[in-house]
């Protein structure tokens, strides 16, 4: 099983659509079993997977009758490293039309930054009780290690203890970009992050190691060294425009997107794994979708899965015809990939 999350430090590049739309193409077209994970506060990916009319199972105190992630991490609020992954229950895919299971996201998620900070405070100072915290993740994953082929994770655009937390125990990460200076600053800023973040776990370990800490019964990650290694990005929400050569990105995006793969390479250089290049990390990119996006949110549908029942219309099913065979092309790139690493 491969630990895939979505992840930028730029907010509103296409992240959430992106990632569905992938968890989704693997689930139908590639018939692999798969779990999604919400971990963004906004929990985006929840909306788009459930129907607004369902959400009040998930978060009105007196209707509520599924749980999600916050439910099963609020040990942790009451100080206790030791989720209780029995309970864990994914809501199902035959209940949405992703055909994904999915771990609901919830806004109070964001509570349980402040703990996991603290966490990671103590577990640089070679703390097992910070270990455990920040390795929340890898209990669900060891729970369900044999029931799916890949977990897709989605989560925020923040560099804080949340989405570490969430890092520490992935595999790999996608990328999506916008094509705008703001996203090559967001990528010199994960470099960094991730850099020091990483260095920082390995003092932790070793200072277990020293201390003659007992800390083999957990269940932890003890070499983050190939945590989150790259696995491609892709670039999101450009304008295109139609010359002689064909439909091109316009120049103002243009010009942002072909500096993209040397800022990658420059910056994220030790997070690529040694099989993999630039060009193999560019896993394609995806231009604007105008009405296609919000058509697929209120139906809460794949985009390639939308029909005329949906309400399509016109040069919709072209570009619906169109945006598949882009997800069809990403999704052999990944598994190319992967293949690869």
């Amino acid at each position: 099983m491969k630990v895939i999350t979505f992840f930028n430090n730029k907010g509103g590049v296409g992240k959430t659509t992106l990632g569905v739309n992938i968890a989704a193409y693997f689930a139908i077209e590639l018939k692999q079993r798969v779990l999604v994970i919400d971990i963004d506060p906004q929990a985006n990916t929840t909306q788009m997977l459930i129907p607004e009319y369902e959400w009040e199972k998930l978060y009105d105190e007196k209707l509520k009758i599924h749980k999600t992630l916050y439910d099963y991490l609020e040990p942790l609020i009451q100080g206790d490293p030791d989720l209780k992954v029995e309970e864990i229950v994914p809501l199902q895919a035959s209940d949405n039309r992703f055909n994904v299971d999915l771990i609901p996201g919830d806004p109070n998620i964001s509570i349980i930054e402040d703990i996991l900070s603290d966490a990671w405070n103590k577990s640089t100072a070679g703390s097992v009780e910070g270990y455990r915290k920040s390795n929340w993740l890898k209990s669900i994953i060891t729970k369900f290690s044999e029931s799916y082929d890949y977990i897709f994770i989605d989560v925020g655009p923040s560099l804080g203890a949340l989405n570490r937390s969430v890092l520490i125990n992935s595999d790999y990460i996608i990328t999506p970009m916008g094509s705008d200076i703001f996203s090559l600053m967001a990528t010199k800023n994960i470099s960094k992050w991730i850099k020091n973040w990483k260095i920082d776990y390995n003092t932790g370990i070793h200072t277990m190691e020293r201390k003659g800490t007992a800390f083999d019964s957990f269940d932890l990650n003890l070499d983050v060294s190939s945590s989150s290694m790259m696995l491609g990005y892709s670039v999101q929400q450009y304008v295109t425009k139609s010359f002689k050569e064909g439909r091109r990105p316009i120049k103002s995006y243009d010009a942002i997107i072909q500096e993209i793969p040397g800022v990658i390479e420059k910056y994220l250089n030790e997070l690529i794994p040694p099989k993999l290049n630039i060009d193999k990390l560019n896993l394609g990119d995806v231009p604007y979708l105008y009405s296609l996006v919000p058509l697929a949110q209120s139906n809460t549908t794949p985009i390639f899965e939308l029909k005329g029942s949906d309400g399509l219309n016109g040069l919709q099913y072209g570009q619906v015809s169109s945006y598949k065979d882009t997800m069809a092309s990403i999704c052999n790139k990944i598994i190319k990939n992967l293949g690869e690493v």
